[in-house]
This record gives structure tokens, sequence and C-alpha cells, in this order.
């Protein structure tokens, strides 16, 4: 509620001088803000500041209680005229409401600006990542934007280091640009803080700009070997300093100038530098850019010098020579150079003036130098393994392709070989033809049948090594094609073989397939450097043999007084298997006996077709339908011994079956629900292999 302010009230023997009302008994609103003068012979009471009661004026009584500004007698009336003495309570509050109401509508405005910031999804206008525009983008497009300029135009900078006439260049296209951390730094401009965000957004889009550098790791490893090249063609150059190398001792002639170099300073002109080419090739101002940081050095005489830097200069790490699997070239070695600080100082202050003197350097020759990888590079071969391909067409052309995808490949020391991931999923789009599969216990047919052969030659190959076997698994079904517990069966997703290169020496796997005598065979070999001689010998003993039962299927398609041997759902001997690696040095000596786990491979019994009409076989007498002395038909069948219209069957030859799912024993492949097998193979007779 307002509250109002009155004029005074004058009054003068009980009259209001300046009102036509009387004075007495008037009523007075307690929320406006009376002036009073009272002049004359009536009689007033001040209680206090805020409160006039009056009394007995004029014979009259009445009590008048209200807020004032008393001025009492005629000096007060005369005060007043022509000017406001007094400013009422309430009459200056208009200028703050207006105030605060501006600050309102500004912060209001402020607020709003900064919220429509915040709500943005791109980049703020005239935005820049090293020279490339991004304005308007988000924060993916400035990351394509970013790849995409760099792998254009990057080849188009050149930055060298040179001293003296010394010089290192830098390989741009080797630089480890981090795209993403370059494009949230530019999101960030005008999205990192709410209450700065508005402004920033005018800002830019009243033509203020933001250019941020391009992101580069902290210790990005193409400026690194570039400053590493540099240092050690400086400390090459060390005959013409102070000190110098010679053989194993580092030389030095107390008194003489002594060069170093600040590194830190170089690798920072360095950043900017590159920093400064990445502007202008990327912004369009030169179609090429060659930049150059020449290094300074510094020199001391009278002082002792930089014992630190002198150290850096000469230190050099062991390094092998290495395979680069890019060039399949051999990088070159280095030899450890090192000593200890300390000595130098105190050699060099126990010198003389022009003294000359040396310490010792520790010299650290790396295990693998060019010359010898060159030598000795895939010089062995550590194993090998053939099996013979049989089937259809469609799987023998699946079996040499997967093999192909193998061929040359070529493990570091230390790395994995992992058959999925070397051959990728089999499909139609790569090549793969549909082949015999496994799928359970059942023969079917799928894409990419077969290609369980070139990984179960490759794992024989290795058994016949001794490199480091990480995960194997054994098939439903003996192949054939190996002996028992020397297969792999692998299904995409789901179960792979996989192997680790456990030697010093790059090692390569080289397939191939051939034919001879009249049949195909796939042939794996794997070479690397055996310097030891270390061979193995694979081994396996089997055991629990289960010879095939025989089980009868009616069929109303099948003549009465026949049976049909089913051609598909061939029958196999359950076996298990424990395989061995016995690991021998080159004399021969045994030196391990490797347990390579156990091998479960299911039994499946020989299905005979019959017509209905005829009965059950089992109650056939002399194979004939008709009656007579029921047979057991749990009882196992000899197959060599059934009289079939077709084929005798050896269960043992049949090959390459399905797969099984990983084994709750590690060493152990149970033959519980089985996946489909992408490398099954359907027999098409049971004495012989096929697929």
């Amino acid at each position: 509620m307002e509250r109002c302010v009155t004029k005074p009230i004058i009054t003068q023997d009980g009259k209001k001088v300046n009102g036509s009302i009387w004075f007495f008994g008037e009523i007075f609103l307690r929320t406006c803000n009376y002036s009073v003068i009272i002049s004359g012979g009536g009689r007033a009471i001040i209680e206090n500041r805020y409160a006039i009661c009056g009394h007995d004026i004029k014979g009259t009584h009445s009590i008048l209680c209200a807020p004032v500004r008393t001025w009492i007698g005629q000096e007060g009336i005369s005060a007043m005229d022509g000017q406001r003495v007094d400013k009422s309570a309430g009459g200056g509050k208009l200028p703050w409401i207006i105030t605060g109401t501006v600050v309102g509508l500004l912060a209001a405005a402020y607020l709003g600006t900064c919220a429509w910031a915040a709500g943005r999804d791109t980049i703020l206008p005239n935005v820049s990542v090293a020279g490339i525009d991004v304005s308007g983008m988000t924060s993916e497009q400035a990351r394509a934007a970013v790849e995409d300029t760099v792998a254009r135009q990057g080849k188009d900078i050149s930055l060298s280091l040179t001293y003296e006439d010394l010089e290192e260049e830098l390989d741009v296209s080797k630089l480890a640009v981090d795209a993403a951390r370059s494009a949230q730094e530019a999101w960030d401009v005008g999205h990192d803080n709410f209450l700065t965000g508005g402004p920033r957004l005018v800002g830019h889009m009243l033509g203020m700009s933001s250019q941020l550098p391009l992101a580069l790791p902290e210790e990005e490893p193409a400026q690194a070997e570039l400053m590493e090249r540099m240092e050690q063609a400086v400390s090459a150059a060390a005959e013409d300093h102070g000190y110098q190398v010679e053989g194993d001792q580092l030389v030095m002639t107390k008194g003489a100038p002594v060069t170093t170099v600040n590194w830190d300073d170089a690798k920072a002109q360095m950043e900017e530098k590159l920093q400064q080419a990445f502007v202008e090739r990327f912004s369009g101002k030169s179609d090429a850019v060659d930049a150059t940081v020449a290094l300074s050095a510094t020199q001391s005489e009278t002082q002792e010098p930089d014992f630190e830097a002198i150290h850096r200069e000469v230190y050099a790490e062991p390094k092998d020579a290495a395979l680069d699997l890019d060039s399949m070239e051999i990088t070159d070695h280095t030899v450890g150079v090192d000593f200890n600080v300390d000595d130098l100082k105190t050699a060099y202050r126990n010198a003389k003036s022009g003294e000359t003197f040396s310490i010792p350097l520790t010299i650290t020759r790396p295990k693998v130098t060019k010359d010898d990888l060159g030598g000795q590079l895939f010089k062995d071969l550590l194993g090998e393994g053939t099996t013979h391909v049989s089937g259809s067409a469609n799987r023998k052309h699946n079996v040499k392709l997967a093999a192909e995808a193998c061929n040359n490949k070529i493990l570091l020391p230390g790395e994995e070989f992992s058959y999925n991931n070397t051959t990728g999923s089999r499909t139609v789009e790569k090549g793969y033809r549909e082949a015999p599969i496994y799928a359970g216990n059942k023969s079917d047919t799928g894409v990419g049948g077969g290609v369980c052969q070139p990984s179960s030659t490759i794992y024989f190959a290795v058994l016949h090594t001794n490199l480091e076997i990480v995960e194997r698994h054994a098939h439903g079904f003996n192949t054939g094609y190996v002996e028992p517990g020397m297969d792999a069966t692998v299904f995409f997703g789901v179960q792979d073989f996989r192997f680790k290169n456990s030697t010093d020496y790059p090692i390569k796997i080289v397939t191939s397939s051939y034919d001879a005598k009249g049949g195909r065979y796939l042939n794996v070999k794997i070479y690397g450097t055996n310097p030891d001689g270390v061979y193995a010998v694979p081994r396996s003993n089997t055991f629990n043999r289960v010879s095939p039962t025989t089980v009868y299927q009616p069929d109303p398609d099948v003549p009465q007084g026949t049976l049909v041997l089913d051609r598909e759902q061939y029958a196999y001997v359950g076996i298990s298997a424990q395989t061995y690696r016995d690991i021998y040095d080159k004399a021969g000596n045994l030196l391990e006996t490797q347990d390579m786990g156990k091998s479960k491979y299911n039994m499946r019994p020989n299905t005979y077709h019959y017509n209905p009409a005829d009965g059950d076989p089992s109650t056939w007498v002399d194979g004939k339908p008709g009656g007579g002395t029921t047979t057991d038909p749990g009882t196992t069948t000899d197959p060599g011994t059934t009289t079939d219209p077709g084929t005798t069957t050896d269960p043992g030859t049949t090959t390459d079956p399905g797969t099984t799912n990983p084994p709750a024993d590690p060493g152990t492949t149970d033959s519980g629900t089985q996946s489909p097998s992408d490398s099954g193979l359907a027999p098409i007779d049971p004495s012989q292999m096929a697929g």
C-alpha cells in the first residue's frame, strides 16, 4: 500500500486555517503523514515523534492521533512559506523503484542472452582451429573438418630444425593430431561458462573472433622423435665443442668453450612455429609453408658448463633394429650411451685450466642390430603342418580363401594372432560360398563351411613350435585330417583360435594350397629366428573310444523291404584325446613336456531309413521284414558288418565335424549343446574324407 503525503494542517484557535473543516474530531488516516502547526490559545500535547494528541481546545474535548511533522507557533508558518521544509517519508522511493525496474530488465535481458548462447548446439561465429573455419558447426562436424583439412593440406607443410650446418626435418604427416579435442575446444568457446556465454556470442556475431591452436598430445611422438634426432646430430658434432665422445670415453678440456643447446626452449619454438604454419596453410594464405627453427647455443668459458645439458646431448637409449610393417623395411638400431654426471663434475673441478681429461662412458649394445636382423629375420622354419583338403568345390574354395587371408601375416615379439580377426566374418560379400557345416549334431549347409581346416592346420603347425597358445577349442566330432586333439574349431564371434609370438624376433605365417597326386593339400609354415635351435614335437594319447550305435527312422519314401543309409548324417566314432608338446634342445635333449589339454569328440550313430509298412527293422529276421525275434534297438551295431545297399562305413575316417560351445573345463571340450560350426564337413561316404 502506498503512503499518501498531505499538506500541513494549520490550526489557530481550534480552526483549520487552510481548510474549511474543523480540526477537532477529524479522522486521520494512519497511512498518511501529517504536518500540523498549532497557533493561538489552543493546547497540544506531543506524545512522540509520530503521533499528536490534543484535548480541551476551546472547551471542546477531542483526542486526535496521527503520524505528524510538527511546527509550533507562527515561526513555523513563516518557515514553510514558499518552500518545503521537510520531505515526507515515502516521497523519495520513486527513483529507486525506477532504477530497480531498469536493472531488473537489463538483468533479464542479460540472462536471456546467456540462455540463448547456452542452448546453441553449434560453435560460435568466427571461431577457427589453426586457420580452419569451424563456425556454426557441431562438434562432430568440426572434428571431421579438422581431420579432412589436415589429411589434405598437412603434406604441404614442412618444418625443419637447424643448428649451424645441421638440419633435421619433421614428418608432418605422422603428427598425432587430436581432432576430437580441437573440435571440443572450439565448441567450448562461449559454452564453457553460462554467465559469460551471452556476451561472447554477441561479440562474435558483431565481429569478434577466436583462433584456437590445433590440439596435439603434450609429448607428441613425431615432434619428440625430431628432437631426439636433432640432439643426436648436435652430439655427433661435438668435436667442434668443448667435449667429444671418443670410443667409450667422454673427453673434455677445461676452460675451452662448452656449447650447450637449451632444448626446452627449442621445443617451445618448434611448437609455436608449427602452429603458425598450420594457420598459414589451413587458412589459405599459402599453398605451401616451409618453416625453420634455428637453434641457438650458449658457450661457457669462465663458469662451469651445464653438465646436465651435456648429459642430455650425449645420452642415447639403446634401441633394437625392428621391422617396419608398413614399409617392410628394417629400421636402424641405436647404441646406448650414458655416463655419470657426478663423475664429470668431479673430473672437471679436479682438472687444471686448459687440461684435457676424460671419464668412461657406459656403452650398451642393442640386442638386435640392423645387420643381425637383416641376416636373421625369418631365417628359421619354426614349425610346419599339412592337411588333405577334401569335400565339395565350394568347401575347397572356402579353405583356400581363409588360408590366403592368413598368408604372410607377421607378428612382432609379444603380438597375438587371432584367426577370426585376421580372416574377418565369413560372408558372401567376402567371397565365401555355401558348403557343409554342422549345427549341433546335425549336418547342414552354410556360408563359409570349411574355414576350420585352415585354423586347424595353423594350430597343427604351431604345435611344432614353442609358441604360446592363447585360445583353442576342439571340434564336436573328430576331423580326420589331423590327429585327435590337434584340431582347432572356430565360429566367428563365439570361438577363436589365438596364439602369441613368445620369441624375441618377428615371426611370419606362410600358407599355400596346392594340388598333388590327385588331391588338394593345405600347407602352413611358421618362420622366425631360432638362435637356440629349440624345437617341439606334439603327440596325443586317445582313450574312451565309443563305436557308433545304429538307429532307424521311418520314411514312407523308402522302398519296402530295403534299408537306406543316411548319407548326410553319417556316423562318427566317439573318442577322447590328451595332447602333449615335448620341447627339445638342438641336441635332441628333452627340456620339458607341455600339457596342451584334453579333447572330447562325440559319437554319432549310423542312421537307417525304412518304410513304416515293413515294421521296425530291429524286429526283422535275417535282415528281412516280416516278423521274428525282436532285437534291442539299443544294441550297438558294428557299421562295418551292416548290409547296406550303399557303402559300409569306417566311422574313424570322417572329417571336419562341427563346433562345440566353449568347455567349462579349459582343458576339455564337452559335447553338450553345440553352436553351429562354420567349418563343418558333411561326409558323403563314411569310408573317405569328404566335405
